[in-house]
C-alpha cells in the first residue's frame, strides 16, 4: 500500500480526517440551501461558455505555477492521495504525461494530463468532456440522493432530512430501532452516530451531526457490512467490503480483554483498536461496558468508523457478489447518467439474494476513492484506474 500520510486526528467525531467545524457548517449548509438554484443554473448552462471558463481558470492556475508563486509536481510518488497515485501510475504505464499542482507548498488534487498533444486539466479523476455530469451537482447531498433512490425504486433506509430535534424525534419514533444520524452533506463518516436506540441518544447524535451542517439525516440503521460499489462508464467494476472494528464473545472474556486479544492477533496493516471515551460511549449505547462479558458467538461493533485505519476490515468481494446486487448498482449509475460514481450500501450477506435481506443504499460519492479496490486487505485487487483511463480511448480533446 502507498505511503500517503494520514492527517492527525483532532476530533473524535471526525475520526482520522478532521475538518474545520465552522467552515464546514457554513459551506455545507449553504450548499444545501442553494441546491435548487444550482440545479436551475445547471439546466441552463452553456457547454461552450463552460469550456471557455474552465480553460481560462485552469490557464490562470497553471500560469501561476510558472511564475514561481505556485509550482508543479512531476513525481507520482508525491501525489496528494492514493486515489491520485493510482491514476498517475496507470497514466505512466500508458505513456501519458501527467503533472500535479503545488499551491504554497501543498500538493493539491488539481492535475493535468497530456492527451493527443494537448493538456487536459482535472480534479482527482480524469473524465472526458463527452460525458454528462449533471448529477454531480446533487449526488453528494444525502437527502437529494435518498429521494432519487425512492423515485427509482432502489432500496434505501427509511428516514428524512431534519433541522430540529422535534422533527428528528418524529422520524425516530416512526421507524425501527436502531437509528443513525449524519450531516446531510459531508464524507468519510464525519460526525456520524450509529446504534441509536433511545431518544436521549438521538438528541446527542443530532447535535453531533449538526456541528457540520444544519440539515441532518435521521434514518434507520441497516445491519451488515458497508459496501462500496464503484461504477465506471456503464459498468460495475468493483464491490469493496468495509467493516468497523468488531469482536465476538467467547462467554468468558470481558470486552476489554477481547479488544486486547484482537489487537494482538490482527493483520499487520490493521490499526489497533484504541479504548477511548468515544468507544465506551459507543458500546454504552448497546448497554455494554468494558467489563461486560459477551455471550459466546455474539458479535458487536466497536465504532461507527469503518476500515483498517480504525481497526476494521476491508475486502474486495466483487467475484462473490450476487448478480441482483450488481444490477442495482448498475441501475443507480445508469439512471444518474454520470461516468463515475461510488455507491455505499449496507447488507449482511453480499452473496445472497438481496430480496431475502433488509438492505439499502445510503450514499453516493462523486469522487470515489477508487484506490480502495487497488489495495484490499483481502481479495484480488482490481485496477479501477485502468477502467477510468479506458474512457479516453478514441477521445480527442
Amino acid at each position: 500500500m502507498s505511503q500517503i500520510q494520514k492527517k492527525k486526528n483532532t476530533c473524535p467525531h471526525c475520526g482520522n480526517n478532521p475538518t474545520n467545524h465552522l467552515a464546514s457548517y457554513i459551506m455545507q449548509t449553504m450548499l444545501v440551501k442553494t441546491l435548487p438554484l444550482s440545479k436551475l443554473i445547471q439546466a441552463k448552462r452553456n457547454v461552450t461558455l463552460d469550456h471557455a471558463f474552465h480553460t481560462f481558470f485552469m490557464n490562470l492556475m497553471w500560469g501561476l505555477a510558472h511564475t514561481g508563486i505556485w509550482s508543479i509536481n512531476r513525481d507520482a510518488k508525491k501525489a496528494p492521495t492514493e486515489r491520485s497515485l493510482v491514476i498517475w501510475e496507470e497514466a505512466t504505464s500508458r505513456g501519458i504525461e501527467m503533472e500535479g499542482l503545488i499551491v504554497y507548498g501543498k500538493h493539491v488534487e488539481h492535475h493535468r494530463a497530456k492527451i493527443n498533444k494537448k493538456w487536459f486539466h482535472f480534479e482527482s479523476l480524469p473524465i472526458p468532456g463527452k460525458f454528462e455530469e449533471d448529477a454531480y451537482e446533487w449526488m453528494d447531498d444525502k437527502w437529494e440522493l435518498k429521494k432519487f433512490f425512492m423515485e427509482e425504486k432502489i432500496p434505501t433506509a427509511f428516514g428524512a432530512s431534519v433541522t430540529s430535534v422535534k422533527d428528528a424525534l418524529d422520524i425516530f419514533n416512526k421507524g425501527r430501532k436502531p437509528f443513525i444520524t449524519k450531516p446531510q452533506l459531508g464524507s468519510r463518516g464525519r460526525h456520524t452516530t450509529t446504534h441509536i436506540y433511545t431518544e436521549e441518544q438521538l438528541k446527542k447524535g443530532f447535535k453531533i451531526a449538526q456541528q457540520l451542517c444544519r440539515h441532518v439525516i435521521v434514518e434507520e440503521h441497516l445491519v451488515g457490512s458497508v459496501y462500496r460499489g464503484t461504477y465506471v462508464n456503464g459498468q460495475v467494476v468493483g464491490i469493496l467490503r468495509g467493516d468497523p472494528p468488531r469482536i465476538t464473545g467467547d462467554g468468558i472474556s470481558t470486552i476489554k480483554k477481547l479488544i486486547a486479544l484482537k489487537n494482538k492477533t490482527k493483520h499487520h496493516e490493521v490499526s489497533d483498536v484504541k479504548i477511548t471515551p468515544q468507544l465506551e460511549t459507543f458500546i454504552g449505547r448497546q448497554e455494554l461496558t468494558l467489563q461486560s462479558i459477551l455471550k459466546k458467538g455474539r458479535t458487536i461493533d466497536l465504532s461507527e468508523k469503518i476500515g483498517i485505519s480504525y481497526g476494521g476490515f476491508a475486502a474486495e468481494e466483487f467475484p462473490i457478489t450476487h448478480p441482483k446486487i450488481i444490477s442495482f448498482v448498475k441501475k443507480a449509475g445508469d439512471r444518474m447518467h454520470v461516468p463515475i460514481v461510488g455507491f455505499d450500501f449496507i447488507i449482511e450477506n453480499i452473496s445472497k439474494d438481496p430480496k431475502t435481506q433488509k438492505w439499502g443504499f445510503i450514499e453516493a460519492n462523486s469522487l470515489p476513492f477508487i484506490n480502495l479496490h487497488h489495495f484490499p486487505l483481502e481479495g484480488d485487487p482490481i485496477n479501477v484506474a485502468a477502467k477510468v483511463w479506458d474512457m479516453w480511448d478514441n477521445t480527442i480533446i
